[in-house]
């Protein structure tokens, strides 16, 4: 008689064991061995969010992430150019496998963030192309921040502008402090003194298809605030000491009003008993 197969049970929809670095990189390195299996050459995850805060050399400003954020339209069209078709549903069952074998939830990697990031179209052939994973996979970027190599796999960080640019856009939880640990490396690296023009203009030269969700009319103020207050996150200004106030007894009067004392000049020779006095 043969036995049933029992189904596995599913995975947990959100992840909640914290990724810590060595976490991180265990649970990376067990995705590159499923991927190298199902795909026979390494695959090139562009990433953004917490996981590069993790794991950048130059940055690891946190000690943990719940999820890794990847560009999965860009993937699929990567691999689609090589002629395979398949290539988003094998990612996605090898990502399954490495949830299962962490006991991690089943966004621990996930797109989400896609349907918010911008198109652009070529000016040559009118085609629609990704600008966010373009930048990413230029050769700067790629020996700037490049996080993670294995065998199988491959992540790289989005360029810093684009980092920036997609945290101004939402602005909550770690986005302000992140954004702050990323210009204070840019006046390590560059000795980039960061105002709000410049950081304005920086995002606008490099992150243009960005512009309809930071410079609406209704959010131009609201995007500028949320630059002045990075900046400040990463430069803060030592706040002015208040004047010290000295008190005096209740029952003793201002020294202004009291008669001032009627002291002679030194005499010629006088030397006082305590020399600093003098």
């Amino acid at each position: 008689m043969a036995q049933s197969l029992r189904a596995s049970p599913p995975l947990p929809e959100c992840n909640d064991v914290l990724l810590t670095r060595d976490t991180l990189l265990n649970v990376l390195h067990d995705l590159s061995t499923r991927l190298l299996r199902y795909f026979g050459a390494p695959v090139r995850l562009v990433v953004h969010g917490g996981a590069v805060m993790v794991l950048h050399p130059q940055l690891a400003c946190r000690d943990s992430t719940r999820d890794v954020d990847y560009l999965h339209r860009a993937f699929e069209t990567e691999w689609m150019s090589r002629g395979v078709l398949d290539a988003g549903a094998r990612l996605r069952k090898c990502i399954r496998g490495t949830a299962r074998a962490f006991k991690l939830g089943a966004d621990w990697m996930n797109a989400c963030a896609d349907v918010a990031l911008p198109m652009s179209v070529d000016s040559v052939y009118h085609r629609p192309y990704d600008p966010v994973y373009v930048d990413a996979t230029s050769e700067d970027n790629l020996r700037m921040n490049t996080i993670f190599t294995a065998p199988g796999l491959v992540l790289i960080g989005v360029s810093f502008s684009w980092a920036v640019a997609l945290k101004l856009v939402r602005y909550q939880k770690h986005d302000p402090q992140d954004i702050a640990h990323i210009l204070r490396l840019g006046h390590r690296l560059r000795k980039v003194h960061w105002t709000r023009s410049l950081l304005e203009s920086w995002i606008m030269s490099n992150c243009s298809p960005m512009s309809p969700s930071l410079y609406s009319p209704w959010q131009v103020e609201a995007t500028r605030q949320k630059m002045r207050h990075a900046i400040g996150l990463a430069f803060p200004q030592p706040k002015p000491q208040p004047q010290p106030v000295f008190q005096r007894p209740a029952h003793t009067q201002p020294v202004f009003s009291q008669p001032f004392p009627q002291l002679p000049f030194p005499q010629p020779g006088f030397r006082p008993a305590i020399p600093w006095v003098y």
